[in-house]
């Protein structure tokens, strides 16, 4: 584990993020960056900090996290200020990008008002990520990409000393309650199609993250409500939805998706049966979300990198990692804030040849949803052999 990154504002240059990961090779660099070292140590810490905490639903004691849950309650009402279009749509209602149009016009504004004066430099950097964690306004989808772009936002305002000293698992819950209840609600409303879904054989259509805090919730914990195979149980899901995000995620799937729950969510119902304990639920989950999201070129490809809270700088001797861009490609990027930087950011470049047409048909692609394989077991990363809590 890396030590507590910390970000001096004083003494750091922050620019818009720009894309760095345009194929297989960058996917591959970027697991040695410094960037996701600092994803990784925030997702763990995170983890770790709200062991046995339920959700609690009141104010936290440190002004900046109301401030961010009264930002995201902003966005919520946008929502509602933006009703879907009427008329037969199964996926993408076309009154989000209505809905994104009216983020990009308030998020400054809106980050201003979350930010003490001497931290709005760093705005540039902080709405890229802030406004990239609500799905494609181009796409009209929401996935794991978008999730952990929200990781970075709270990662970032965690780096610059925001949170204090008090910070707790209290508000960490706190934080990410505000945000499910927020994207829940957007898909809902905006019909909006799982980004880059490996359909029923996936974990889940949308999430990765909720699962690992909310199984971190019950680890370790003596006086645990539920073992993981009750979350077969829809009632007794629905009674723990509202203080445990495992059951929250649980609870959405039972409320979007009929059928049997082995049937649309083969992967969460194995875990159900197979795996005894919280705490090797959560290990699983984490060890998987490294490999199927991190490592993942259609995941992470939509990350960018800025040269403060991400940088695109190897983690091994501090150099700019090189970046193998495929112009063409570019030219189909759609001029959206959530996808695209301002030209006239900078970011280091290696100036090489073009990527040999083979290599480039190496990049991993996922399939179509309803046309994987079934898995012949439960990922490896769940170890089934512990003992009960």
């Amino acid at each position: 584990m890396i030590s507590e990154p910390r970000i001096d504002i004083s003494q750091t240059k922050f620019e818009s993020p720009v894309k760095c990961i345009f194929d297989s090779q960058g996917a591959s660099d970027f697991q040695q960056s410094v960037a996701i070292d600092r994803l990784k140590y925030h997702l763990e810490k995170y983890a770790r900090m709200i062991h046995g905490q339920p959700i609690v639903h009141e104010p936290s004691g440190i002004e900046v996290v109301n401030r961010v849950v009264s930002l995201l309650s902003r966005l919520s009402e946008l929502v509602d200020e933006t009703p879907p279009f009427s008329g037969p749509r199964r996926y993408g209602n076309l009154a989000c990008r209505d809905w994104h149009d009216k983020l990009d016009a308030n998020l400054t504004e809106l980050l201003q008002q979350v930010l003490p004066q001497d931290y709005h430099k760093c705005i540039p950097e902080l709405s890229y990520y802030l406004g990239n964690s609500f799905g494609s306004s181009t796409r009209l989808d929401y996935g794991t990409g978008h999730e952990l772009s929200f990781l970075a936002v709270l990662g970032a305002l965690d780096m610059l000393g925001l949170w204090t000293s008090e910070f707790s698992g209290k508000d960490v819950l706190l934080l990410f309650d505000t945000y499910y209840k927020l994207v829940r609600k957007l898909i809902l409303t905006y019909t909006l199609e799982p980004a880059g879904s490996h359909g029923v054989w996936g974990l889940d259509d949308h999430f990765h993250i909720i699962y690992i805090l909310g199984s971190s919730q019950w680890s370790s914990d003596p006086a645990v409500p539920m073992t993981p195979r009750d979350v077969k149980n829809k009632v007794l899901v629905q009674d723990y939805a509202d203080t445990n995000l495992y059951c929250q995620a649980i609870d959405f799937i039972f409320h979007v998706k009929s059928g049997p729950f082995s049937e649309h969510s083969s992967m969460l119902y194995d875990i159900a049966s197979t795996v005894q304990t919280w705490s090797k639920v959560q290990s699983g989950l984490l060890k998987m979300y490294y490999v199927e999201v991190l490592k993942k070129f259609p995941v992470v490809q939509h990350f960018w990198f800025g040269p403060g809270f991400y940088p695109w700088i190897s983690d091994r001797n501090g150099q700019k990692l090189p970046i193998y861009e495929n112009a063409e490609s570019e030219k189909k990027q759609p001029p959206s804030m959530t996808t695209m930087a301002p030209s006239n950011t900078t970011m280091y470049h290696l100036t090489t040849r073009p990527i040999p047409h083979g290599k480039l048909s190496q990049v991993h692609k996922l399939p179509t949803r309803g046309t994987m394989q079934p898995p012949t077991s439960l990922p490896r990363t769940f170890n089934r052999s512990a003992k009960k809590e």
